[in-house]
């Protein structure tokens, strides 16, 4: 891949990344929620399944994605559910006005798992992997130095996006100062949770 290739391939990966989806609209509901500190977990989840689906089109696997296409059915379903049960906890939890909610034990490996069952059931994502990135990109040339550059440039880009999304969600939480105000910014939150569950259920 020529230097040309990698530029074009992180403006498609930004461009894709940065439009809301259910991904995008999770992160902000669960940071909003929890702070950007407790979301660690969750966009680590969602980088790693990015990765998983970048190996899967590398590999010329696309048709065994297919195949398996009951499995990824199974992990949307069980994503959802995650968000609407956070959602809901969300809505009745207890109201907390100095810095980011204390992590429970537990918490960052259970949101790893949410992520990335998100985004390997994303249609948005696997339609990004599996029929765009093919289209600008002959995968079937990609060299293994090519391979580990452009996982850097799923990983780098992703990453921003997802922390810049986060940590904004996070800040915002931070302006609300009374307990009223928190009240109806964890109803808010957990809403949006249970719509972004509800959302990726009925993709």
């Amino acid at each position: 891949m020529s230097p040309a290739d990698f530029l074009l391939m992180a403006g498609a990966c930004l461009y894709f990344m940065a439009t809301p989806g259910p991904g995008i609209f999770a992160v902000v509901a669960r940071s909003l929620a929890l702070g950007w500190r407790r979301n660690l977990g969750f966009l680590g989840g969602m980088v790693v399944g990015d990765l998983v689906l970048l190996a899967l089109a590398l590999g010329g696997l696309a048709a065994v994605a297919h195949a398996f296409e009951g499995l990824f059915t199974l992990l949307r379903f069980a994503a959802a559910g995650y968000l609407i049960w956070l959602g809901i906890r969300t809505w009745r939890a207890p109201v907390v006005l100095s810095g980011d909610l204390p992590a429970a034990e537990g918490a960052q490996l259970r949101g790893f798992a949410s992520g990335l069952a998100l985004t390997l059931s994303n249609p948005k994502t696997i339609l990004f992997y599996m029929a765009f990135l093919p289209a600008f990109v002959d995968l079937t040339r990609v060299s293994a130095t090519d391979a580990v550059l452009m996982a850097g440039i799923v990983v780098g880009v992703l990453s921003a996006v997802l922390l810049a999304y986060a940590m904004a969600a996070s800040r915002a939480r931070h302006l609300f100062r009374s307990e009223r105000a928190m009240k109806a910014l964890n109803q808010g939150a957990g809403t949006l949770m249970i719509g972004a569950g509800v959302a990726v259920a009925a993709r």
